[in-house]
């Protein structure tokens, strides 16, 4: 029986108020954000000490516990069940993992774990592409010799443009989101850079064209959509404030805009990402909190629902299907 290590990268966030975990997980963040961007290391080193100290304050003041890390290792558990129990042949045995880039488990240790395993999938929980997410995971595998003619890990991705995850969105969202006619849905998504410090476009991939076709085609679905009960769907992101000038328009400056045209109601469905953290919960909240729109829903991300589990299921048996049997380099 052949075995396969499955392998879910989500970015990872600290799971306690803790300043250690949460320098630790800034600074993370900030090396491999350094790779690609212009960020000097005491710069970095500056962030994550702040960063740390701004989470311990606020996270405890607030109560707030990032649930990413969580979701993650759940949805690896629905993914193991689906695909031992239904989607493959029983001569393949599968072994889900959570791994994450910013916290432990951190995925270089799970790829090294798992090396004894025919084949390793590394699956990325970004429905973006970008030199940070999925690029990332790609420079991992190539660093990675084969032994024994085994092959590399494999990287999935190509979640944006993905017809099965657009159905499993429009579904959540007219699940979760009002049907009454009048109201405004916002599809957030995580920003990119767009301009660095020196007004020059980025030289890495941003993923900012596949995040304009994401959202462009699926704001178009769910208009099209005879369920759809919204006026109008708009294109909002959640940015930073580092290494330049960011996608816009922000979530801040969408809800502003919403407002002055006499917007009342609200959805915000943030689609650029697989599952709820700080972010989508604490970070957008706030946004809305300075907003004067009247009533602002958030909907959850698709994090562990079962139709997720199963698209997620349907992917990864795809693309074991259209590997070459022996799994060789």
């Amino acid at each position: 029986m052949k075995k396969i290590a499955v392998i879910l990268v989500a970015h990872g966030e600290a799971e306690t108020e803790s300043f250690f975990e949460n320098f630790s997980m800034i600074r993370h963040t900030l090396a491999y954000a350094g790779e690609v961007m212009k960020l000097p290391r005491p710069l970095q080193l500056v962030a994550s000490l702040v960063g740390g100290i701004k989470n311990n304050v606020t996270f405890r003041a607030q109560q707030y516990r990032s649930p990413q890390n969580r979701i993650t290792r759940q949805q690896a558990s629905q993914l193991q069940e689906k695909l031992n129990g239904v989607v493959m042949p029983h001569q393949i045995n599968f072994d889900v993992y959570s791994a994450f880039h910013a916290t432990p488990p951190f995925v270089q240790n799970i790829v090294e774990q798992t090396s004894g395993h025919d084949l390793q999938l590394l699956v990325s929980l970004s429905p973006i592409d970008n030199q940070l997410t999925s690029g990332n995971l790609q420079r991992l595998s190539e660093r990675c010799s084969p032994l024994n003619r085994q092959r590399c890990p494999v990287v999935v991705h190509g979640f944006w443009k993905d017809a099965g995850l657009r159905k499993v969105c429009l579904d959540h969202v007219f699940h979760h989101g009002k049907t009454v006619n009048g109201s405004v849905l916002v599809l957030a998504f995580h920003g990119t850079l767009v301009k660095d410090t020196k007004g020059e476009v980025p030289t890495f991939h941003t993923g900012l064209k596949e995040m304009q076709e994401m959202g462009s085609t699926l704001r178009n679905a769910i208009l099209l959509d005879p369920r759809n009960g919204y006026d109008r769907v708009e294109i909002a992101y959640l940015n930073h404030d580092v290494g330049g000038t960011w996608t816009k328009p922000s979530l801040g400056e969408s809800l502003k805009a919403l407002s002055s045209r006499g917007a009342r109601d609200v959805d915000i469905f943030s689609c650029g990402y697989f599952s709820d953290g700080t972010e989508t919960i604490l970070y957008a909240q706030k946004e809305a909190a300075a907003s004067s729109v009247e009533s602002i829903r958030f909907l959850p991300c698709l994090n562990d629902s079962e139709a997720f589990a199963d698209f997620l299921a349907e992917k990864v048996a795809a693309v074991v299907s259209s590997l070459p049997d022996h799994w060789t380099v």
